[in-house]
């Protein structure tokens, strides 16, 4: 057996590969958000393959798992520009917005988060190669980080609805813009 047929044998079929770790279909990503606006994009796609070759009639080929817009710099400085007003000096919607309500926003977003663990990780074991158990702790690991974070901007709110002396200055230290 040559060099070429052992690596050619090591490939499996798609189907070959147990259900609970294939990816479904190819994700094609046509819309983009700026300024709080999903936009269709109708110019060209960049194609997004797995890291990890499959068997097929005309030989080894990398699995597509999707495609994403390729925009321009027209698009980015939109982008840029409407993350700019949407800061507003921190003044705007997000940064403005009462603690409570953004650690809800976050919460709920680390909720559907979790419940879409399964494809998280699916994705990140077909696309960047990594194990499942890998993969698993990867996810894992973020939203521990984000719901430490949440625990620590909570402290963070405590503390500071605390009265402060300082060299007989009695103070409140608050956010502003």
């Amino acid at each position: 057996m040559t060099t070429a047929d052992t690596l050619a044998s090591l490939h499996r079929r798609e189907e070959d590969i147990p259900e609970s770790y294939r990816v479904g279909p190819p994700s094609v990503q046509r819309e983009y958000l700026i300024d709080g606006e999903l936009r269709i994009w109708r110019g060209p796609m960049q194609d997004v393959r797995s890291s990890i070759f499959l068997k097929t009639e005309g030989g080894p080929e990398a699995k597509l798992l999707g495609s994403y817009p390729l925009l321009t710099g027209d698009e980015a400085m939109a982008a840029l520009d409407a993350a700019v007003r949407a800061y507003d000096n921190g003044t705007g919607l997000w940064p403005a917005m009462p603690l409570e309500q953004r650690i809800a926003h976050m919460e709920r977003f680390t909720h559907l988060m979790v419940a879409h663990k399964t494809e998280a990780v699916n994705m990140l074991m077909w696309e960047i190669g990594k194990s499942h158990r890998d993969a698993e702790t990867e996810f894992d690991r973020t939203v521990e980080y984000i719901r430490d974070t949440i625990d620590a901007l909570k402290d963070l709110d405590r503390n500071s609805a605390r009265f402060t002396i300082e060299k007989g200055i009695i103070g409140q230290i608050r956010r502003a813009p």
